[in-house]
């Protein structure tokens, strides 16, 4: 697979929307403090075989991770969303098993990785705090590729909302509802009318960019009959 790699158009900035991103990057010292970089859609980030430089981190926007197999057919290995570092394996291997491509117009940060491995080594607790951001990022992974396996639309929705309620029944949708029914493997048409018809049946409740589940025994015994 052959791209372009987008200009590196930079200027430093902390970025602090999401709680992860913040026990990632806040607390470093100024020399590891983030770059940014603004990509549009079909923009190549990195490029499968080259040498890794950086560790990204995406703001907002989704970039796709592309693998070239033996015969050179292209298979998308991951989609990266919003607060997910990309292709973090990468900090421990000399060249990018992937590619990685801008699927929407998308922002990321980035810090060296020459710099990043250097002030872990010297921060165990900073160490330990990367490692339980990645744990995490492999536990959402697991979970929404369960979620993606249920076939009903509906279903999957009401499972997705119910994996992120809080302890009252309410969940904050951090993506846009376009990318949130990309996350779970809908059509985003298929997701909003689920969505509407969830809510004419008083089953949840719409507010701004959160949802309660307000019939949460009722949605439960759906699964089992």
């Amino acid at each position: 697979m052959y791209c372009t790699i987008v200009p590196l158009f930079i200027f430093s900035t902390f970025y602090s929307d999401r709680k992860l991103s913040k026990s990632m990057f806040e607390k470093f010292p100024s020399k590891l403090k983030p770059f940014t970089l603004a990509l549009a859609k079909g923009d190549c980030l990195f490029e499968q075989g080259k040498s890794v430089i950086n560790l990204y981190l995406i703001n907002s926007g989704r970039v796709k991770l592309i693998r070239n197999t033996i015969d050179g057919t292209p298979l998308i290995a991951h989609t990266s969303e919003k607060g997910e570092t990309i292709a973090e394996a990468s900090l421990f291997t000399e060249h990018y098993h992937c590619s990685a491509i801008a699927d929407a117009p998308t922002n990321v940060s980035f810090v060296k990785k020459r710099e990043l491995l250097q002030y872990l080594e010297n921060n165990p607790l900073e160490m330990k705090k990367l490692l339980a951001v990645l744990a995490r990022q492999v536990r959402d992974l697991r979970a929404i590729n369960e979620i993606k396996n249920i076939r009903s639309a509906k279903e999957r929705i009401l499972t997705y909302i119910r994996s992120n309620i809080d302890d009252n029944n309410e969940m904050v949708l951090e993506l846009s509802l376009k990318d949130t029914a990309h996350k779970i493997g809908l059509a985003h048409e298929t997701f909003y009318r689920e969505l509407k018809k969830l809510e004419e049946s008083s089953v949840i409740i719409r507010k701004s960019n959160r949802i309660k589940l307000v019939v949460y025994q009722n949605s439960l015994d759906g699964f089992c009959e």
